[in-house]
Parts: structure tokens; sequence; C-alpha cells
């Protein structure tokens, strides 16, 4: 592993810091396997959608635990490959992005990219409780790749996943110390644990308890027996009073008697118990401790207190390790205080949302804040200053412990406490920091309503309660953490797919106003219970584009709604305000007043009144720094407020809409003008003795592309009349006006000339390539010439152009397709074209179109043109404009992709 060696003094750099170093070979130790490590790996690689991803501690050396796409054998041992990006990261303490390394001097020439295995790298750094980096999650291609804001913010998310299951291992390991501790003590002291079974009535005595009462293991005793064989005569009356008293009361007791050892031997015990009762409220259980006192009987009071003290810690120990709320520790800590004869107390801990300080109250002393203010106390915490006031913020701020022995003592060193003491009756009071590895979580504090001196012992017990405290606070918050990280994945993972999926409907096919409703449905509910969406013309008049609600059947009220908004909204209402400053709108909570201010007709804002916002988000759909719409969420009382989350996919959803609804308005504008220039260009045909000329043009559906179709009819200089259809290859404006210029070639050149359709053909292609206009296009050019006896004899050539069909009066179909076409125009200037001839009897009918009134997606041509023949069969007798008409009714789609032209021709001389 190369590691970039840093500048400056060896002090200065983050990779030698003996105390960084430590905090990251605290959490090594607490490693215990990859399987955690190697989810969550792979929870990122699956996310950013990177084929190898890791989790490394970096000490003295950079080590993998965890990873997801890594040869076997990797995880346990040093990071080889990526263990410089690694360093990278820690030295720098925040997220290293690397979209092509080999272009990126910091580690162009590091052997992971030079060999090829590493060329995209995002490393998120892992920061302890402590406040170090302690190592990476990291997540690596072979390929080069940008990393967006969004996927750094993600990775680092999941990076405090990483650091929350870390921690996690080390404050368990921390309270199983501790418990071995307390067990090796109670071994030490010789106290016994028992457990009276109320429901059985039977007592049960671990190992100590036993050998207490001379006897060896694990022992279970009928209730009856044990006053009757086990307790002196004299205190059995007293023992089982103060028992029975307990659980008349709940509570706990304490009683001191003698035993009757097995050996007939009698001892001094002081036994303590403690009532348990079930969900039903009824006494089930006794938990107690016995200890054997008969060696101290001279020192019997501060032993008793020595044993209760440790009983307390042992208690709150095994209490604060199940504690799921923070408000619950200041009373289960209390309980070991009590020992003390304090009254109450309560816990201050630091917000790490905010960084404030919050005060959880005791059961009695909230008791007596709520008597003296009137005021309900918050289960989620009071927030207090910060400051040098009391002792609370003093030692939370300080880390320094306060121990106030009397009234006096506390308002000479914080004046603030003689109100303290004459509104909650506190006349002591210990404040204990509560630290975790050197860092101040907050504080502990006991209090008395009579004076207290502190003794070593007191101060010892206190110490005692205030670690186990510490450290359940620190799980609780490491616990916390982990959830908000999880919680922020899963909506920053939810934002993101719907960002995807606005994406994927703004590109489709459909009508912008289709694609705006689709979105107006897709946005609610996940960041609003109801929205709409509106533009402007080009007089600045609002249009409703679309709207939704949440509730389907309320879909019709939110939509009578905006039809009466966009005619009766101020410029104070949130679409006038979005299109005048082209910025957000966001009102947290929508007051009356606002409504009225927003809409000037009463009928309206009972309209608005009937739905029930509570909020309002309105974002701007903007393109090229131009406003083109308005996108407005709302939201319920029961819902609140749009989070930040919401507020910026919102936007982000606003500049896509935004993006589309401009490429909407430019398409249109486009397609208008080539329409425009398309119809300028298809003039009508000439009025000829004998002859019927009909023409149709239809252009594609809204929101395909513009075509090259064309048709023309006129007669040359010699009398006889020309018909020709074409296609120019392209669907855009270029197409349309290179239509124009072919077209306009093929009159020119057919009047001028008076050649034959192969002639005229042959000569435009020669233009075509002459004036290089560089563009491709099929056509069909057909001559009527007259011939004695009044006939016509119609004379074609066909440049790739679907055949022409010819109708007899009958209603016979024929296809005018002869040999193969020849090849269309604008390929081969040199391409010998040929004239096919076919006498036109009285009352045919000649038909000529283009390939979209027989072509679609969902059949080859073949088929269009056999289907085709078989309509026109049926339009018989039929005139021109009737049939004609039957044609495009039958055959054109109303979503057709391509335009069509058609040309029709009826020989029919008067008799």
């Amino acid at each position: 592993m190369t590691v970039p060696q840093a500048t400056g003094a060896p002090e200065d750099d983050p990779l030698r810091d003996p105390h960084r170093i430590a905090a990251a070979r605290r959490l090594f130790v607490e490693v215990s396997g990859p399987a955690a490590f190697d989810r969550l790996s792979a929870l990122a690689a699956r996310l950013l959608g990177a084929g190898h991803a890791k989790v490394t501690l970096f000490t003295d050396q950079d080590t993998v635990v965890g990873g997801y796409g890594l040869p076997p054998g990797v995880v346990g041992g040093p990071a080889l490959l990526t263990g410089a990006l690694s360093a990278i990261t820690v030295r720098q303490a925040r997220p290293l992005k690397v979209a092509s390394a080999r272009d990126d001097p910091r580690v162009a020439q590091l052997p992971a990219v030079t060999s090829g295995q590493v060329q995209s790298y995002l490393g998120a750094p892992l920061v302890a409780d402590s406040g170090h980096v302690v190592g990476v999650l990291a997540v690596y291609d072979p390929e080069p790749r940008a990393w967006s804001d969004d996927e750094a913010k993600l990775l680092d998310q999941l990076g405090a996943s990483v650091v929350a299951e870390l921690e996690l291992a080390a404050a368990r390991t921390a309270i199983g110390t501790s418990l071995a501790r307390l067990d090796v003590a109670l071994e030490a002291s010789s106290v016994g644990i028992w457990e009276v079974d109320l429901v059985r009535e039977v007592i049960d005595w671990d190992e100590r308890c036993a050998a207490i009462f001379g006897l060896e293991g694990s022992v279970t005793v009928p209730m009856d027996r044990l006053f009757g064989e086990h307790v002196h005569p004299d205190d059995r009356a007293p023992a089982a009073a103060a028992m029975e008293a307990a659980i008349e009361a709940r509570a706990q007791y304490t009683v001191e008697l003698r035993i009757l050892r097995a050996d007939g031997e009698v001892r001094w015990t002081v036994s303590r118990g403690r009532v348990l009762v079930g969900a039903d409220g009824e006494p089930v259980r006794i938990l107690g401790t016995v200890l054997d006192v008969t060696d101290a009987r001279a020192e019997a009071e501060s032993r008793l207190s020595a044993v209760q003290r440790a009983a307390a810690i042992a208690e709150v120990a095994a209490q604060v390790a199940h504690a799921t709320r923070i408000e619950e520790l200041a009373d289960i800590t209390l309980r070991g205080a009590e020992v003390l004869g304090a009254d109450s107390g309560g816990v201050a801990v630091f917000d790490p949302a905010d960084g404030q300080l919050r005060v959880y109250l005791g059961r009695k002393l909230k008791i007596v804040v709520e008597e003296e203010t009137h005021e309900e106390v918050p289960v989620e915490g009071v927030v207090v200053e910060l400051d040098d006031s009391l002792p609370t913020q003093y030692t939370a701020r300080t880390g320094e412990r306060v121990l106030l022995a009397s009234a006096g003592e506390a308002a000479a060193r914080f004046p603030r406490m003689a109100e303290i003491t004459e509104r909650l009756g506190v006349h002591a009071l210990a404040s204990l920091p509560l630290r975790v590895e050197g860092r101040v979580l907050g504080s502990f504090v006991a209090v008395w309503s009579t004076e207290h001196s502190f003794s070593d012992e007191d101060v010892e017990l206190l110490d005692g309660l205030t670690a186990q405290i510490a450290l359940s606070v620190s799980r609780l918050r490491a616990d916390a953490e982990r959830a908000a990280a999880v919680t922020a994945m899963v909506e920053a993972n939810r934002h993101l797919q719907l960002l995807a999926d606005a994406g994927r409907m703004l590109a489709g096919a459909q009508t912008i106003r289709q694609q705006l409703d689709r979105l107006a449905s897709l946005v609610v509910p996940p960041l609003g219970d109801w929205c709409w969406i509106v533009s402007t013309d080009d007089q600045g008049r609002l249009h409703e584009m679309a709207s939704a609600h949440r509730d389907p059947k309320r879909r019709q009220q939110v939509e009578d709604y905006v039809r009466q908004m966009v005619v009766s909204v101020t410029d104070d209402g949130a679409p006038r305000v979005v299109f005048r400053t082209g910025k957000p709108l966001v009102i947290p909570r929508l007051e009356p007043a606002r409504i009225v201010q927003s809409l000037a007709d009463e009928t309206a804002r009972e309209a608005l009144a009937a739905l029930a916002p509570a909020s309002v988000l309105a974002v701007p759909l903007a393109a090229r720094g131009q406003t083109l719409g308005v996108l407005c969420l709302l939201n319920g009382a029961d819902r609140g407020p749009h989070t930040p989350g919401e507020i910026e996919t919102a936007l982000e959803i606003g500049r896509r809409a935004g993006s589309a609804l401009d490429q909407a308005r430019l398409f249109k504008q486009q397609r208008e003008l080539a329409h425009a220039l398309q119809r300028s260009m298809l003039t009508d045909p000439p009025r000829i003795p004998g002859c019927s000329i009909v023409v149709r043009y239809v252009p594609a559906a809204e929101g395909a592309e513009i075509g090259g179709d064309w048709y023309d009819a006129f007669v040359q200089r010699g009398g006889d009349t020309v018909l020709a259809i074409g296609d120019v290859v392209g669907h855009d404006t270029r197409a349309a006006a290179a239509m124009g210029q072919v077209r306009g070639l093929l009159r020119g050149i057919s009047y001028a000339s008076g050649g034959t359709p192969a002639e005229v053909l042959t000569e435009v292609d020669r233009a075509v390539d002459g004036l290089a206009l560089d563009t491709m296009a099929t056509a069909l050019v057909a001559r009527l010439e007259r011939v004695p006896d009044d006939g016509v004899l119609l004379r074609w050539s066909n440049a790739g152009h679907p055949p022409a069909l010819l109708m007899d009066a009958d209603g016979q179909v024929t296809v005018l397709d002869g040999k193969p076409a020849d090849l269309l125009l604008g390929v081969s200037p040199e391409t010998v074209r040929e004239d096919h001839v076919q006498l036109l009897p009285r009352g045919a009918t000649l038909l000529l179109y283009t390939d979209g009134l027989v072509e679609r997606r969902d059949r080859d041509i073949d088929v269009g043109t056999g289907e085709l023949v078989a309509v026109l069969r049926e339009c018989v007798g039929l005139s021109l404009d009737e049939l004609c008409d039957r044609l495009l009714e039958r055959l054109f789609l109303p979503d057709a992709e391509d335009d069509v032209a058609v040309l029709a021709v009826r020989w029919q001389p008067a008799d």
C-alpha cells in the first residue's frame, strides 16, 4: 500500500495523530466479524451502482473490515489497492470524489490507477464519536464515472451507519465490562442475589446467597420453609411483616435479621428487596440481595450503606441497559441516588441534531415544576440556554463536577439558585458530567430538599451512576443516529426514484399536457396532498395544465377550484409571485388573510377553503432563464409543512418539467412554421375539361415530426397535364424546405422541357446533384396525354415511390407497379429511368399517394397496400371528394407518425 506523504511537519499529519490512531484501534478491536460491514458495503454498492465497495479502519495502516465485490482473502488484511485513496480521504476529513483517476493529478500515479483497477472512486470518512476520522467507506470501479453531490451525501449517510455499528459494539463491550466488574465486586463482597416468586411461593438463591445459609450451589426454597427453617425465631415476625408491607405498598424494603445456617450457626444478614408488579399492577416477584454482616457487626451502618450502594448501581446498570428513550434515564438513575437521600433530579443531554441542551426532569421534580409553573413539562425535554447561570448548564458546558451542600453555598456560587431554592425547595445539589471518551454529552443532576454533605463514598456512588447513564446516552444517541441515517437513506432513495420516474415521464412521446397530467398524479401524494400546474400564454393569461388530489374522488373539486383560481388570482397569489420572481414560494402556514389577499373572487376563496390547505409550496417550471409554468403542492393540517428534502425534490422536478415545457413550445413553433411552409407549396390543382382532380394533405399527429410529403398538378407548355407526388427523406424543417426545392425543380423542368416523366425525373436527379441539395426523395410523375377518340394515355415514371392504383368504373383495381420502381432521387444521377404507359378507360380513377397511407410500425408496406386496394374497391360509385375522405377515414390513424398526401384523378369526358 503506497500512502502519499503529507507536506509540513509530521505532527500536523492526521494519519500520524496518536489520538486518531487510538480512536481507530478502539473501534478496530470491537470488530467481531465482517458480516455487518459486508451488508453495508453491498448496500452502498447497490444504491450507487458500483461494482466494488469496502469498509476500512485506518490505524497505522488501512485494514479492510468488510466489503463487496472484493477478491477472496482481502477482508481482514491491509487495503493494498485503495489504501492510498483512503489516506487522502482521512487527511482531508471529507468525501473524496474521483471521476477519472488517470486525469486526476492527486491519484494519477498510484499503482491502483496505473494498473487500471481503479478509475473512479468515491470515499466517505468514518468519523467516530470522539470526532476523529477512523476509516473510510468507499465505492470504486475500473471505469471513469462522475459522482453527483447527492451520491456523495448518500455515501456519507451510509458511513454514519457504519460508525453507529462500530460505536454500538464498543458501547456493548463497555457495558459488559461494567457488569463483569460489578459481578466481581459482588463476588468479592459476598453479596448474594435472591428472588421471591409470589405466584409459586418460592425463593431462589444464587450460589453466593446459598453459601450464606451454609448450602452449596443455587437453591430454591418454599417460602414457608424459609421462615420456619432458615430465619431466627425472634426475627421471623418482623421480617415477614416487612415483606408483607412492601408487597402491599409495591415498594422496596430493607431488613436486618439473623439466619440459621445448615450447620446450626447463627449469622447476621442484611437483606434488601424490591417488589416488582406485572402488567395488571399486581405484585409478582421480589428481587433482592443479601449480605452476611456477622463479621462487621460493629460497622453495621457503614457496611449496610456500602451494600445498598452496590445494589443500587447494579439495579441502575441493569435498567439503563434496557432503556429505549433518554427521558427514562432520569428516574432510573435517581433510584441509585436515593440511597444518598436524594429527592429527585434530571438529565441534561445535548441534542445531536441542533446542538441544543435539553433537560429531562425526574418524576418528582417534574411534578413540582408543573405545580409551580402551571404548565406541562414536554416529554421531549426542555431546551435551556447554555450559560453558567445554573449548575446543570455549567457542568454540561465545562465538564466540571459541581457539589453544593447547602442553599447558601449554592446561591453564593450560582445566584439564580436562590430562586430555585425558593420555588422548588432545593437545598443541596450534585451536578456531574456525562462523559464518554473525553467527550461531554450533557450532565446528571441529583437534588436534596435538605442540606447534604458529600463524603468520598457519596461522590464515588454518584460517579458510578453517572458513568452508567453516560454509556446509555451514548448508546441511545448511536441508535438514533443510525435510525436517522436509515430514514434519510430511504427518503433519499424515494426522492431519487421520484425524480427518475418524472424524468422518464417527461421524456415520453405524449403531448406536454398529457405529460404534465401524469406528472401531477406522480407527485401526489409523495410531495403533497394535492397539486395544480399552470402556464401562461403570450398575453400573460394563466391556463390550467394539470391537477391531482390524493383522493381520486376530490380531483374534480381541485379542477373546479383551479379554473376559478386562474381568472381571479391577484398579483399576491402563488402563481403570479412565482412567475414574477422566478423563485419558489414556501408558505409553512397558510393564514386566512393570505387567502383573501391572493384571491379576489369570493367563490374561488370558498372553493379553496373546502380543500382545507394548511401549507403551500409553489416552484417555477423554468428553462433558459424564463419561468414557463408553476407547480403548486399543498398539504392539509395532518401532513404539516413541506420538508427540506421535499422542497429540493420539487425544485428539481420543476426544472425538468420546465425544460419539457420549453421544448414543447419550441417544437410547436417549429412545427407550425414547417406546416405553413409546406402548405404554401401545395397549390390547388388545375381545372381540366373532362378530368377531375382532387388533392388531400394530412399532417402527422401532434407531437410527431414534420414530414416532406408533397403533390403537384399542372399543364405543360404543350397542353398535357402533369401529375406528381413525392416524399423527401427526413422529418424536420430541413426536409420541408428540401421538399419545396425538389417540387420547384420538377415543375420548372417539366414545364420548360416538355419531356416525358422519365426525362423529367432524370433532369431533376441531375439538378439535385449539380446544385448540391444534399437530399433524397421518392417521386412518381405521370402525364395525361390526349389520344384520338377522346382517349387519354397515362405515361408515368416511378423513382422509388409507392405504385399508383387504377380503378375502373366497375370497381376493379389495378396496381400499376409493372417492373420494380427506379432508384429514388438524390442517389445516383446517372440512373437510367423508364416510362410506363396505360390507356385510361372512361370513368377510370387514378390514385397517387405517399407511404404514410399504407405504412405503419405494426405492418409493412405490402400489407398496407393490400388494405388500400380493398378499401378502394368499396369506394366505387363515390365522388372523388368522397373517395379521398373515405380512404383517409379508414386508413389514416389519429396518432399517425407520418404525414400523407393523396392525389386522385378521374377521366370522365363529356358525351
